[in-house]
């Protein structure tokens, strides 16, 4: 059956995003690590879009695209087959996946050269939608932990890859918005940081495989009977 390969998926994503980023960062060092885009004096590290903005931003923008395209492939099926306690939550989560999706596509496309106040603000959004996304995620798996019937092993390793993405990720990117305002001086640190958080990513767009194995789909009747006897909890409340 083809839901057997839907783990083909996030491989083929976080492999893209890593090639991208890899070859980015290769062909800086081998060009001697020139000044590119807005660095600033001083500053010897570029950002990922310093990089971008130059002769590799077609690769930066294709890469990008191939990379949400089959996250959000990903995404469909893990919503779409996998029966979860809040179905709401689920298709939030979508659609705060797409929105970071978008926002990671049109960052690519506005360079920090050209449109430095579009570019940042679809970063925001980039890094906003799928923090949100993975945050919701979260939650419904906490839900699901809460029954014995459910495939415990795989919903917990699922849900720890995911809610330690959630804290390392909001960790880096408030240390990042604090550095990079600061002077020139730290935008070497913030540059470091901006890669540190963009390989990091790879590691949530991998979790996906956990969920996506044929091991860890439950027969769709444990979520049913997950379902009413929340909801028939919830009833007695009343």
């Amino acid at each position: 059956m083809l839901i057997e390969f839907f783990w083909v998926f996030p491989v083929i994503s976080a492999s893209t995003w890593l090639t991208m980023l890899s070859s980015m960062l290769g062909h800086w060092v081998m060009l001697g690590e020139p000044t590119f885009g807005r660095m600033k004096p001083g500053q010897t590290i570029p950002f990922i879009s310093d990089i971008g903005a130059r002769e590799l931003k077609p690769l930066f923008m294709i890469g990008s695209f191939i990379t949400m395209l089959f996250m959000n492939i990903t995404f469909y099926q893990f919503v779409q087959y996998k029966e979860h306690v809040n179905n709401v939550s689920m298709y939030l989560s979508f659609f705060f996946a797409i929105f970071g999706s978008l926002g990671l596509i049109m960052l690519s496309v506005f360079d920090n050269l050209d449109h430095l106040l579009l570019h940042d603000s679809f970063v925001a959004v980039f890094m906003t939608g799928y923090l949100v996304s993975a945050a919701v995620v979260c939650i419904d798996y906490f839900y699901l932990r809460l029954s014995s019937r459910v495939n415990k092993r795989m919903l917990m390793a699922s849900f720890v890859i995911k809610f330690t993405f959630v804290i390392v990720e909001l960790a880096f990117i408030v240390a990042f918005r604090v550095i990079a305002a600061g002077g020139n001086m730290q935008k070497d640190t913030a540059a470091i940081l901006e890669w540190v958080i963009a390989f990091t990513f790879t590691g949530y767009i991998l979790s996906f495989i956990i969920d996506l194995l044929p091991s860890s789909q439950n027969p769709s009747d444990e979520y049913h009977q997950l379902e009413m006897d929340m909801s028939s909890d919830a009833r007695l409340m009343i």
